[in-house]
């Protein structure tokens, strides 16, 4: 069992993946494993009495190793290295990775911490304050303090004193005054009754009386409903659903002349190959080809990768 210290990653490698979490569904660390990101709804832990916001998670699979390039091309494009020498770097943060791990916690910042447990699997933990999810950043946690349940209890001599008052006659011993005062309360209802069935004779011969009024006024009530003219036409706007475009890319240049060559060759052989304007990072991509879903992306990435260029990864883009 590893003890509990903690090393701190280095803070740039760490930026690096998680910059790339929030642009891509997995970001895969080359013979070491995979971030995966999940949307996930809000929800509430009870253990820990807090709500945790709608987002976007990070788990982590150990057995997706394969390179799929974007970690190599963000460090390479990053340190204006070459694509071998990001790898390179890679690899050897890698080896630094699996060496501490055999003896203490490893803590990749923003992202969460990896420990070997009893059976010498590698367990991850997520940072449950990092959401990877562009609309709902910012957001965190909220602690919840739970409502406990008041009993109204009474003591035993408050409880003797309600059953002796309610256990006494209460007409038999009622003063004088209070005798009178029963006896004009009676009166008084007896009047409420009389004058109530009174004024309901009244309300019915005057209900009667304005019955065949209220059928007329009813008929043309309905006939001036259904005469409403024309109405407004309405018009009902149906928003499109955003449509995904997967993209096998060849590689990455910051000259136009190099991305423009590569083009070339790639039509050459029968690729229909074309290059994107340069991004935020000052690079032009060159495609294999584009494709509608992303079934077809990936086997036709499988097939680059073995007969082609095995750094060939795939960039997903959203049209709204």
């Amino acid at each position: 069992m590893c003890s509990k210290k903690t090393l701190n990653l280095d803070v740039q490698f760490s930026k690096a993946i998680a910059n790339l979490l929030y642009k891509h569904d997995c970001v895969t660390i080359p013979n070491f494993g995979s971030f995966i990101v999940n949307d996930s709804t809000a929800k509430y832990v009870d253990s820990e009495n807090k709500f945790y916001p709608p987002g976007r998670y990070v788990s982590f699979n150990p057995l997706i190793k394969s390179n799929d390039g974007l970690l190599a091309n963000y460090i390479s494009s990053k340190k204006n290295i070459s694509y071998d020498d990001a790898l390179r770097k890679i690899k050897s943060k890698v080896l630094k990775w699996e060496t501490t791990l055999n003896h203490e916690v490893l803590y990749i910042q923003g992202i969460g911490e990896f420990i070997v447990n009893d059976s010498e699997n590698i367990v991850f933990t997520a940072d449950k304050n990092s959401n990877f999810s562009k609309q709902t950043y910012g957001l965190r946690p909220i602690n919840v303090q739970p409502l406990e349940n008041r009993v109204l209890t009474y003591n035993q001599k408050t409880l003797e004193k309600y059953k002796s008052l309610n256990g006494k006659k209460k007409t038999e011993n009622l003063p004088a005054p209070l005798k009178s005062a029963a006896i004009f309360i009676v009166i008084l209802v007896s009047t409420y009754f009389i004058n109530l069935n009174y004024q309901e004779t009244v309300f019915k011969n005057e209900f009667e009386k304005n019955k065949v009024e209220r059928a007329n006024s009813i008929d043309r009530l309905e006939k001036a409903i259904f005469n409403l003219g024309e109405l407004p036409a309405v018009t009902v706007t149906i928003e499109s659903k955003p449509i995904q475009s997967f993209h096998i890319i060849a590689g990455a240049f910051s000259s136009s002349v190099n991305a423009d060559r590569l083009v070339s060759r790639l039509v050459k052989k029968g690729y229909k190959s074309t290059k994107f304007p340069k991004n935020m990072d000052g690079l032009i991509r060159v495609t294999f080809g584009t494709f509608t879903t992303k079934e077809n992306a990936v086997v036709a990435l499988r097939s680059i990768r073995d007969n082609e260029n095995r750094y060939a990864w795939i960039l997903t883009k959203t049209n709204h």
